[in-house]
């Protein structure tokens, strides 16, 4: 049974994000506890097993101001799933540039699977996704491409040599699975 870090990336007391993939957590038989963004630089993630980053609500151009701090993430022990807003920061530390209302999504669309991954493991080669997005991400040199769709290239990509994943759609809607195979990733990790 995982123990989990969820780092709420919406402004403070927003837990619309947290609050759905805290219910997929605990639904899955393991635990989470929440802190707040600007919490993380006092945070020990050795506690944890695992760490999920949240989205933010639409239109927060928040990855300049979000970023200093989230440099754990290059360091961090544990695997950590970023999700939306959690996407663009990781991709940002990685050298990803951000792209400004290029590839904006909002509403459910298709991403096709590109390659086989344990956060992948049973779900279908292509699914439907609810995407609630301004920014985007291009790929940084470090990661490979999981997922992508016609409106938004980097949808799902993994870090080359760590647990690190991140999605650009939000699981917490009809992607339960993603959550649940990143848990188990989570259960079966040792550094």
């Amino acid at each position: 049974m995982a123990h989990i870090l969820i780092v709420n990336n919406a402004e403070r007391g927003i837990r619309e994000f947290a609050e759905p993939i805290e219910k997929i957590i605990e639904g899955k038989g393991s635990t989470c506890v929440f802190i707040e963004y600007e919490d993380c630089l006092n945070a020990d993630f050795k506690l944890y097993d695992g760490v999920v980053m949240t989205g933010s609500p639409q239109g927060d151009d928040i990855v300049e101001h979000h970023s200093p701090f989230f440099w754990w993430i290059k360091n961090c022990k544990v695997p950590v799933f970023g999700i939306c807003a959690g996407h663009h920061i990781t991709g940002y530390i990685y050298g990803a540039e951000i792209l400004r209302s290029i590839e904006s999504e909002s509403g459910d669309f298709q991403v096709e699977l590109l390659k086989e991954d344990p956060i992948l493991k049973g779900i279908s080669s292509t699914i439907k996704v609810r995407q609630m997005h301004n920014d985007s991400i291009t790929l940084p040199k470090d990661f490979v491409l999981l997922g992508s769709s016609k409106n938004c290239k980097n949808q799902l990509m993994k870090h080359k040599q760590r647990p690190v994943y991140t999605a650009q759609f939000h699981p917490e809607y009809y992607n339960h699975d993603l959550i649940g195979n990143f848990i188990s990733i989570c259960d079966n990790y040792s550094d």
